[in-house]
């Protein structure tokens, strides 16, 4: 990505409001030795450049406040983590899903989606973006317990992913709410996965139900809820 390309891409995020905006982003001054020598490209880079620079005090400002306390570290490990149980147990608690109470719920992420570990101590903003920088948001998809060996052979193939209310025990998922009159799930995940990404491609073609919610977002409000995160290290995948 060109450094032009790099700060219109800030530059809209700015102009548009945008409450997703990257925080990691800094803010430079520019160097004729880095760019093209192509005067409209000069022109526009410092154009931008200019418009920036205003906000970077004031972004970096917000992104630094403190979001919640953690009283140790936190990683991303397989079979399984802290980190990963948190991050599926958060979704899980999201206070703005439908629930059936008739079919059972559980949370399955993707290690790959979660890009940063936690330090012990005071969290910002600014954590919670690297740990999703992407915009992914939260989908339910209903699925049947009959294919249930399709997502027992994926895990089995990773090697453990990020779940909550259930756990991977010698090659089969055990979900404990599971009553013999269920024949389906309700499985929180994110719209990439929903749509095959990391390929889940079990959850093609399947009832979803589509939210507005952003996972980091999730992640965020549920911290701010704990103030201090409830860790729980538990191993989930026993295989």
């Amino acid at each position: 990505m060109t450094k032009y390309l790099y700060y219109t891409i800030v530059g809209a995020s700015l102009m548009a409001c945008s409450v997703h905006f990257n925080p990691a982003i800094k803010i430079k001054s520019i160097s004729v030795k880095n760019i093209q020598n192509d005067k409209e490209s000069i022109l526009a880079e410092f154009s931008i450049t200019q418009f920036l620079l205003p906000y970077q005090d004031t972004l970096e400002t917000e992104f630094n406040k403190r979001v919640a306390f953690c009283n140790e570290d936190l990683i991303i490990q397989r079979p399984s983590s802290n980190l990963m149980n948190w991050c599926a147990d958060a979704i899980l608690s999201c206070p703005n899903i439908q629930r059936n109470t008739n079919e059972p719920l559980i949370c399955l992420l993707n290690k790959g989606g979660l890009r940063s570990s936690f330090g012990a101590g005071y969290l910002t903003l600014q954590d919670f973006y690297k740990l999703m920088p992407f915009d992914n948001r939260l989908v339910m998809v209903r699925y049947p317990l009959d294919q249930l060996q399709l997502i027992e052979i994926y895990l089995q193939q990773s090697g453990g992913e990020p779940m909550a209310n259930c756990k991977y025990i010698s090659g089969k998922l055990v979900i404990p709410d599971l009553q013999p009159s269920n024949e389906y799930i309700w499985i929180l995940t994110s719209d990439f996965l929903a749509n095959g990404g990391d390929q889940m491609s079990f959850f093609l073609n399947l009832e979803k139900i589509e939210t507005n919610l952003l996972l980091r977002d999730i992640f965020i409000s549920e911290a701010k809820h704990q103030q201090t995160l409830v860790i729980d290290s538990q191993t989930r995948y026993l295989p």
